[in-house]
């Protein structure tokens, strides 16, 4: 193996830990503003390092460009998404399962 492709597989591998323990800590509390949160952990730490490995992994070639391009726009609309689903249940009035009466 050349030294890309097991630094591709390590922080593919890196990603995948990261989806892992976001899907637990999904499943684990109930809070609509925590799931959001973890989603968008989820979606920025793990698909980037994994998109990344695949990236270091295939080396410099056509593919890697158009591949960095998905990364770009995925860096760039995934926080911006979960900012206004978070902002919209905000705006409507949503109030959270986690969230006492008094503490608002």
């Amino acid at each position: 193996m050349m030294w890309n492709e097991i630094l591709g597989i390590v922080i593919s591998s890196l990603g995948l830990v990261f989806s892992l323990v976001g899907l637990i800590v999904l499943y684990k509390y109930k809070g609509f503003y925590i799931k959001a949160s973890t989603t968008s952990f989820i979606d920025s730490t793990g698909f980037i390092l994994i998109i990344l490995g695949i990236i270091v992994y295939s080396g410099i070639s056509y593919i890697s460009l158009k591949i960095t391009l998905l990364l770009f726009f995925v860096i760039m609309l995934n926080p911006l998404s979960n900012h206004y689903i978070v902002k919209g249940a905000y705006k409507s009035g949503y109030k959270d399962d986690m969230v006492n009466e008094k503490d608002v």
